[in-house]
């Protein structure tokens, strides 16, 4: 009875090591398997320069800065009652304009650029869309010559939609005479990316590039980078033009030597 026991426990904790070692595996395997496709989108999202939606974020998100920065200014002199001096002509305004610009500018334009905030969703995105060896196959395409082509093509659709979202929304204003230097900048960077992105349909490479682009693939990987990746963008832009306003009353203080100097001289 008592070997019977010894038995019956012995195989009990046989059975239990042998669930943990298949728990503990299929944990490894799982963790495994995210780790290389988190690698893989990784490896894809490398491919894209992202140039010219950048050229284009970067105004458009200088452009709010200005504007948060006036509308809180004209709201210091409601507030204080500095009267009809207090304006954008005022040199002590301009010297408190700069001030704020200077300080929140920064903080908005290199939020963006760092991207922090589509890595996580690109990979959601692209692991929901598509499976491992679709990944390594539009990896293994896009290191091609061809294929860099292509992303060539994707990146500046993507900076296209990107800039007629906030043309047609009425959010991209009419130029700035402080960021003309800037806009110059956006449009030299949109047009060599168009330049650069041409390729003649005829060559073998273009066949290649025309077949990928029109396979099942090819259409799902457009597709999702257009729609969802323009998406994802407007709406950080969005958030950014909000933290812009935040950021200015933060910095509120910077202000109150150039009020107090206007005060003293009007």
């Amino acid at each position: 009875m008592k070997n019977r026991a010894i038995l019956i426990s012995l195989r009990a904790r046989t059975s239990l090591t042998l669930f943990t070692f298949a728990l503990f595996l299929m944990l490894f395997l799982s963790s495994f398997q995210a780790r290389s496709a988190n690698a893989s989108a990784n490896e894809l999202w490398s491919v894209y320069s992202f140039d010219s939606t950048s050229a284009v974020a970067t105004y458009f998100l200088k452009q709010e800065t200005y504007f948060s920065v006036g509308k809180f200014l004209r709201q210091v002199g409601a507030d204080r009652e500095l009267g009809p001096k207090w304006t954008n002509d005022n040199p002590w305004w301009r010297q408190a304009e700069e001030a704020l610009i200077e300080r929140v500018e920064p903080d908005v334009v290199n939020d963006y650029h760092t991207h922090e905030w589509m890595l996580p969703e690109w990979t959601l995105i692209v692991k929901d869309k598509f499976k491992d060896q679709e990944m390594e196959q539009l990896v293994a395409h896009f290191k091609t010559n061809i294929g860099m082509k292509k992303a060539s093509v994707i990146d500046h659709g993507i900076a296209r939609q990107v800039m007629v979202s906030l043309t047609f929304s009425g959010k991209l204003k009419s130029p700035l005479k402080h960021l003309h230097d800037d806009l110059e900048s956006m449009q030299e960077t949109y047009h060599r990316e168009e330049k650069n992105m041409q390729f003649v349909t005829t060559d073998l490479d273009g066949a290649a590039a025309q077949t990928f682009a029109l396979s099942h693939l090819g259409k799902e990987h457009f597709t999702t980078l257009i729609i969802s990746v323009t998406e994802r963008i407007n709406e950080e832009l969005d958030h950014l033009s909000l933290k812009s306003e935040m950021l200015t009353l933060e910095h509120a203080q910077a202000i109150d030597s150039y009020v107090s100097g206007f005060l003293q001289d009007y």
